[in-house]
């Protein structure tokens, strides 16, 4: 089951199924508690990024679909919690 993604996350057009987006954040600290947040949330979930890249002041996060799948609700309500915790101070 494909899904569209969520608002703010673009679809990939890399012939994979996969969502983007990029957190940016003021400062270091913020973006450090949306890592180690996003790293409970993965644990608790059980949905896991496929790549992480950040700077100074950002965080690009990918999250792929299963090919025989392709994304499914717990992908998405991931998503969708990773914008709550990018947006918390």
């Amino acid at each position: 089951m494909s899904m569209t993604p969520p608002e703010g996350w673009a679809a990939s057009n890399t012939g994979t199924a996969a969502w983007f987006k990029r957190f940016e954040f003021s400062d270091y600290a913020r973006l450090r508690r949306f890592l180690d947040d996003l790293a409970a949330l993965a644990e608790e979930t059980g949905v896991h990024p496929d790549n992480i890249g950040f700077g100074r002041d950002y965080v690009n996060v990918t999250l792929e679909a299963p090919a025989e799948t392709g994304h499914d609700s717990r992908q998405g309500d991931f998503a969708q919690r990773l914008d709550r915790l990018s947006e918390q101070g």
